[in-house]
């Protein structure tokens, strides 16, 4: 089949930027497309493109006229089909609603959506969260709880800003109906903002279901070919090798102009927890060290050229060319795609694949073993710093911990180390009727004040709500309590065998027990004398252990003039 240049062209449609394909018939699809995703809402605002897009088509879906939308990483797409009448019909209704939102139905559709995202499972997306914390792509894992948070002013705000004429691109599979008229709303293009992963040593392991592999690399022609190959690579190299693999996957999201993230795994058997770490990091060290199998991607580039040589290559060719502008990159021809695909530099995707390797993020069972040199991601602990009032946990003097927050942190401390959230970090709140508040930090930390375990927690929670600023306040919904606050007795035990392995409660203890030898020698209690001299010198014996050896003050480490 040969394809001229000329068949797919450009146009504008009521201002609205236009691409569509001249083959000699009316056009059957249409594509709007918005450059704003997922990635481009903060923490306390997830879900709203999501609540938009759905009430945008309420109601306007039937088996004769569909029309579907989808927000993905970086886009929000609508797509209509039908004679060209019912393109323009669909469209034209489309814009109206954006022009002026319908949302009277929010509070019911708000609660599906929460549902469905709730049933989301995608190991990608999860990484996101362990690779770029809670900002940008991360927020892709924390089933768009801003939503619960959005107003019909909010949500109008936000539908004029993003659904504009000057953030769209239109998409047709013929030329533009006579009668379509879009009439979006006058606007700006909304760029993509860079995307800043969290700094950590790679490669780093974190908890997920199963065993997921994913890294960033530079978003070229090259790399598209790194799913295919890290998912055969999986399947060949865990599980013809452990045999307890199942369901290999790959994937990759674009997360900026720049770079994409590229991600591969499998479900695995508790049998091969204690190597599939191992395995996982193997596969990408072979492909980073050996080089990708030159077979592969040959099959791959023929398996595309077959598709660009299709009917359907045109459509692809269009809505290549929408992306590209949306990206602010220069649309290709179709010879020029067929001209990169032959011309695939093999040793690129080789570059592509020690990108990932440099970058790799290693998801596992929490149950699995790491290998040496692999460590969990964590959030270590730091210094208490806060000033203002503490509050005691409802288990002292079991638990010793209290939780402070002034104008600038908040933490949970014990005497000598504390888990510290400075509030300008904080980037989410989610708040509990019950009074608890869980703070989510810009890196994805979590400081959690659960209200059943602090004295005066009412307190403590209007403090928090006062120094959070009031729009990262993210109402949840009721949850089931599991704490069990411990008995007297139990609270009793734990405290006096605390205090009892302490230098100043072994003095009191030991001090105790010379008093009452000394008693039972003046009555005459001669055995009794004897196992009290015996439980002063155990006591006496823990001291000197507990202080390595020295009953009074432990001498000054040696300075360096001393050691030579």
């Amino acid at each position: 089949m040969t394809i001229t240049v000329q068949q797919v062209r450009e146009t504008e449609v009521s201002g609205v930027l236009c691409f569509y394909i001249d083959m000699g018939r009316p056009a059957s699809a249409a594509h709007l497309i918005f450059r704003q995703g997922l990635a481009d809402e903060p923490l306390h605002e997830t879900g709203w493109l999501s609540l938009l897009e759905h009430l945008a088509l309420l109601e306007r879906e039937s088996l004769s006229r569909p029309i579907n939308g989808q927000v993905s990483m970086l886009l929000t797409r609508f797509a209509a089909f039908g004679h060209p009448e019912e393109l323009s019909t669909q469209l034209g209704r489309l814009c109206r609603w954006i022009a002026r939102p319908d949302l009277g139905l929010l509070a019911r559709e708000r609660g599906l959506l929460q549902a469905e995202a709730h049933r989301r499972h995608d190991p990608l997306m999860r990484s996101l969260t362990w690779r770029y914390g809670a900002t940008g792509p991360g927020v892709t894992s924390y089933a768009e709880v801003g939503s619960l948070r959005a107003t019909p002013e909010l949500l109008a705000e936000r539908a004029w800003r993003v659904f504009n004429a000057a953030n769209a691109i239109l998409v047709l599979d013929g030329p533009p109906p006579a009668d379509l008229a879009l009439g979006l709303p006058a606007g700006e293009y909304l760029p993509p903002a860079p995307a800043v992963p969290v700094q950590r040593r790679l490669p780093a392991a974190y908890d997920d279901e199963g065993l997921t592999l994913s890294g960033v690399v530079s978003r070229t022609h090259e790399a598209t070919f790194l799913p295919g190959v890290l998912e055969r690579a999986v399947h060949d190299g865990l599980r013809q090798r452990t045999g307890g693999a199942y369901g290999p996957w790959s994937s990759m999201t674009e997360v900026d102009d720049q770079h994409l993230v590229v991600g591969g795994g499998s479900d695995v058997v508790p049998e091969i927890l204690p190597v599939v770490a191992a395995a996982g990091m193997d596969i990408v060290r072979k492909l980073a060290a050996e080089g990708v199998p030159h077979a592969w991607i040959d099959e791959a580039v023929q398996h595309r050229l077959a598709r660009l040589d299709s009917p359907a290559a045109l459509a692809d060719v269009a809505l290549e060319s929408a992306y590209a502008v949306l990206s602010d990159r220069v649309p290709r021809s179709h010879e020029e795609m067929l001209d990169e695909l032959r011309g695939t530099d093999v040793q690129l995707v080789d570059a592509a694949a020690r990108e990932l390797e440099a970058t790799l993020l290693v998801g596992v069972p929490d149950q699995a073993r790491l290998p040496r040199g692999l460590k969990r991601v964590g959030f270590p602990d730091g210094e208490p710093t806060a000033t203002g009032r503490r509050y005691t946990h409802v288990n002292w003097p079991a638990d010793m911990t209290a939780f402070c927050a002034d104008s600038s942190v908040a933490e949970v401390a014990d005497k000598t180390r504390a888990r510290v959230m400075p509030l300008s970090e904080v980037v989410g709140m989610f708040s509990w009727r019950d009074g608890t508040r869980r703070l989510v930090g810009r890196d994805g930390s979590v400081l959690e004040m659960e209200a059943q375990q602090w004295v005066n927690a009412e307190r403590l929670a209007a403090t928090l709500d006062e120094v959070v600023p009031e729009d990262l306040h993210l109402p949840m919904p009721d949850r089931e309590v599991t704490f069990r606050r411990m008995s007297v007795a139990e609270r009793a035990a734990i405290g006096f065998s605390r205090l009892a392995n302490t230098k100043p409660g072994l003095i009191v203890f030991i001090s105790l027990t010379l008093l009452l030898t000394f008693l039972s020698l003046l009555h005459g209690h001669r055995t009794l004398c004897l196992v009290l001299l015996a439980l002063s010198a155990a006591l006496g014996g823990q001291l000197w252990r507990l202080e390595g050896g020295q009953l009074g003050a432990r001498p000054a480490p040696p300075t360096p003039a001393e050691t030579t």
